[in-house]
């Protein structure tokens, strides 16, 4: 007797792209800019759903509070959400350099320079990316470019801001949503196509990560 789709889909595990769709600018406000958690936690869902219905793979999570970034990155895997959430942080350096840095779990210290802003967040394993980049500060960037004290990316385009930043400069290159909502990340379909094979070399993701995946839907009940 043959099985139906239906009962065979349920063994099913869906196979992963080779390229990523990444938008890793997306703004939540600050923790204490909320009435309470659950409105919190809502609008992070809010976040996270719209991303998927996006066709992102990868979302950096973007607060000037570490906390914002890192309740989304758990949120993302207690609802077994199919995205990876990379948390991140805003800082404005010394010299007002601004940069988004990713994966740490506390707050930077105020009033650092570029390079030292780099040497702290890649000693404890974070991943840095240079916005809003003038051609003078690009050429500084070169010169740092290889050393733990160079960002990691440097965002090109911010669809929020707009304006293509046309650098002459030899790092990675993302362009981003830079939404502020839920609404705003939906109604806008701007995001970089990243290989996997990058993304891992870069560490947006572990090797393994979303190599497979099965909805829940899918999922025996329970699970």
């Amino acid at each position: 007797m043959e099985r139906s789709w239906y009962s065979i889909s349920k063994q099913a595990t869906a196979l992963r792209k080779n390229v990523l769709r990444v938008d890793l600018c997306v703004f939540i406000d600050a923790e204490k800019t909320f009435s309470n958690l659950d409105y919190l936690n809502s609008t992070i869902k809010s976040f996270l759903t719209a991303g998927i219905i996006n066709g992102l793979d990868i979302i950096g999570i973007l607060s000037n509070d570490v906390n914002v970034g890192l309740r989304a990155f758990q949120a993302a895997k207690t609802l077994k959400m199919d995205i990876s959430v990379i948390p991140g942080q805003t800082y404005i350096c010394a010299q007002k350099e601004e940069l988004y840095i990713y994966r740490l779990t506390q707050q930077i210290p105020k009033g650092l320079t570029l390079d030292k802003v780099c040497e702290f967040a890649h000693k404890n394993n974070g991943f840095v990316m240079a916005t809003n980049v003038s051609k003078s500060a690009a050429d500084r960037l070169n010169r740092l470019q290889g050393s733990t004290y160079a960002p990691d990316a440097v965002e090109v385009f911010n669809a929020k801001i707009g304006g293509y930043r046309d650098l002459d400069i030899d790092y990675p290159r993302f362009v981003n949503s830079g939404a502020t909502s839920a609404n705003d990340l939906e109604a806008k379909n701007v995001f970089t196509l990243v290989p996997r094979k990058q993304a891992v070399e870069l560490k947006l993701i572990g090797e393994d990560e979303g190599v497979d995946y099965t909805p829940k839907y899918l999922l025996p009940k329970g699970q």
